[in-house]
């Protein structure tokens, strides 16, 4: 729709019909001209907002607005973006207590199915034929900043995963974190399923720290792919040995590791 048709149909909505050979130049025509040059016609479902840097809703930031429907942001010009991002969320809490949520997303399945459901999903992709020299490739990337103090019983976690159940749960696993490695190719470099690193100037208390109820440590299977090569029957030959440290309930305690 051209912007002519648009602003004579506004005024002839708004005056009650007029005649094409009607001059037409009244405030109205200017205000439909206007709407039109800020959010185009509508007619794909677009808001096709004008310029550069423009604020659509409360310039104040104080305002609630509200987005309903199905909505898809692209940032896809010809040849790439270099903006540092597609969409960028900034909020400041002023709470004394409960809950912020920078992002609240909360997804729904609504009827029986057998379809998966994915509250977030994030993927980072290299395209095909082009190579990546430094840097990384993050699906998700979480952190936890204190440029303030952290007092009292606080927790602080880069990523948090929590389950809950008000109902039976049948299943094949239930667990708070599942890694999951597809890798076909063939890696130069070390190939982990979890790698963990310290790298601050601080001594961490330990590596891993564990609290609650499990009839087991770990539980090793094959799980009806190849053999665990990790695991073999031997009698311990000689060798040099070392002992880990662990914490049972506070208490130290060692496991010994041998060479032969």
């Amino acid at each position: 729709m051209s912007k002519e048709t648009y602003v004579a149909g506004v005024v002839n909505s708004m005056r009650g019909g007029f005649s094409n050979n009607q001059p037409i130049k009244s405030a109205v025509e200017v205000l439909a001209g206007l709407i039109y040059d800020i959010v185009g016609d509508g007619s794909d479902g677009l808001l096709a907002v004008a310029g550069d840097n423009n604020v659509i809703g409360n310039a104040e930031k104080t305002s609630y607005n509200k987005l309903t429907g199905h909505t898809k942001i692209d940032n896809r010009p010809s040849g790439g973006t270099s903006d540092d991002y597609a969409q960028q969320v900034r909020s400041e809490s002023a709470k004394a207590s409960g809950t912020h949520w920078g992002i609240d997303c909360e997804t729904h399945l609504i009827v029986d199915s057998g379809a998966s459901l994915r509250s977030v999903q994030g993927v980072a992709v290299i395209d095909a034929g082009k190579t990546l020299t430094d840097g990384g490739l993050y699906g998700v990337y979480g952190q936890a900043r204190a440029d303030g103090d952290v007092a009292g019983n606080s927790f602080m976690a880069a990523l948090y995963g929590l389950i809950e159940a008000s109902s039976a749960v049948e299943v094949n696993h239930l667990t708070s974190l599942w890694l999951d490695s597809h890798q076909d190719n063939a890696v130069t470099g070390l190939h982990d399923l979890l790698y963990m690193t310290n790298n601050g100037a601080a001594s961490l208390d330990q590596m891993i720290y564990m609290s609650g109820q499990a009839e087991a440590l770990l539980s090793l299977n094959t799980a009806g792919g190849p053999a665990l090569n990790y695991v073999s029957d031997t009698a311990e030959t000689g060798g040099s040995s070392k002992k880990i440290k662990i914490l049972i309930e506070g208490v130290t305690h060692y496991i010994n590791a041998y060479t032969g």
